[in-house]
């Protein structure tokens, strides 16, 4: 089985993904983690406190309450077609070792007709191709790996939650990389990004810009 994994506070861009998963090819579960009732999919709450933000953990438990042995994470506010799973798993079926992200630009909307591009993917090379990259090109809202993965290196590095917003997905890479596991980008497999705001202080509390420590400790 494929678990699809969104966790998210913004309710407003559930609509969009549940959209594009009614139209995949493949049989799937989608779990939502998120700290409200999205009365779709199925909800596995957010009841983390403390900290800058809760994803890191709420991803954990999205990841241990999953019943697929492949784990698609798509963001909200994210539209994709309808290969889209079964593009994934194709790649994936027989190789455990493999993370793979599709590719895809922002608009001011998505469906049912999309709008005006606002953001180019600079990933992409519009060759079509199913290529090997670097872990850092691996993109968190749109990608998919096996979960044996995610529970080899521990899961999502919890303490993140408590020093500053993002490179969540970075540091599970990061990790996966250290491995030895390899990356993929797959160009025929996109995704359609609706932009969307963030918290105020995201710039000034991003882990981009401040020091932090990969661990070993097992998350999961």
């Amino acid at each position: 089985m494929i678990s699809v994994i969104t966790p998210t506070i913004r309710k407003e861009g559930l609509p969009l993904v549940k959209k594009a998963l009614e139209r995949q090819t493949v049989e799937y579960e989608w779990l939502i983690g998120s700290p409200f009732d999205p009365e779709m999919g199925t909800w596995v709450k957010d009841d983390f406190t403390g900290g800058v933000w809760t994803l890191n953990r709420c991803s954990n438990k999205l990841v241990q309450n999953a019943k697929g042995d492949i784990i698609v994470s798509i963001q909200d506010h994210t539209f994709c077609t309808p290969e889209a799973l079964e593009k994934f798993v194709f790649y994936l079926k027989d190789h455990k070792d493999y993370v793979i992200s599709g590719v895809g630009d922002k608009y001011d909307k998505v469906y049912p007709e999309r709008g005006i591009k606002v953001w180019v993917d600079p990933r992409k090379r519009n060759t079509g191709q199913f290529r090997a990259c670097n872990f850092n090109e691996i993109e968190g809202n749109f990608c998919a790996l096996h979960k044996s993965a995610i529970y080899d290196v521990g899961g999502f590095q919890e303490d993140l939650d408590f020093l500053g917003y993002g490179m969540d997905w970075f540091c599970l890479l990061q990790r996966l990389n250290n491995k030895g596991y390899k990356f993929f980008i797959d160009e025929t497999n996109e995704s359609f990004s609706e932009t969307h705001g963030r918290v105020k202080d995201w710039d000034s509390k991003n882990l981009i810009n401040i020091k932090y420590e990969v661990t070993d400790v097992k998350y999961i």
